[in-house]
C-alpha cells in the first residue's frame, strides 16, 4: 500500500485531488475529449481492452485493424490538416 503523495511521485497516478473534489477534477479532465476524435477514442478503447487481454502480436494485430478502420473516416482528414496546418489540438471534429 501507498499513500497518494507517493503515487503521484513515482507516475502511478496523474493528479491528486482533495475528496470533494474528485467529480469536478474527472470533468475538467475528461472535458478535451467531449468534442473530440469519437471514433479515434472508440477505436483506442476497444483496442486497449481487447488488447489486454491477450498476447503482444495479438494485440497488435487488433491495433492495427482499429487505425485502418479509423484511417478511413472523415474526422482523421480534419485532424491531419488540423494538425499541419494548425498544431495539436485545435482540430474541430464532425464525428464522421
Amino acid at each position: 500500500m501507498i499513500d497518494a503523495q507517493e503515487a503521484l511521485e513515482i507516475g502511478l497516478v496523474d493528479e491528486v485531488v482533495e475528496t470533494g473534489e474528485v467529480y469536478a477534477a474527472a470533468q475538467k479532465r475528461m472535458a478535451r475529449y467531449v468534442h473530440g476524435p469519437a471514433y479515434a477514442l472508440r477505436a483506442a478503447k476497444e483496442a486497449i481492452d481487447r488488447g489486454i487481454e491477450t498476447n503482444l502480436d495479438a494485440g497488435l494485430a487488433i491495433e492495427a485493424m482499429q487505425f485502418a478502420g479509423v484511417f478511413a473516416t472523415r474526422d482523421r482528414e480534419i485532424g491531419m490538416t488540423s494538425f499541419v496546418q494548425d498544431g495539436p489540438g485545435k482540430a474541430e471534429f464532425e464525428g464522421r
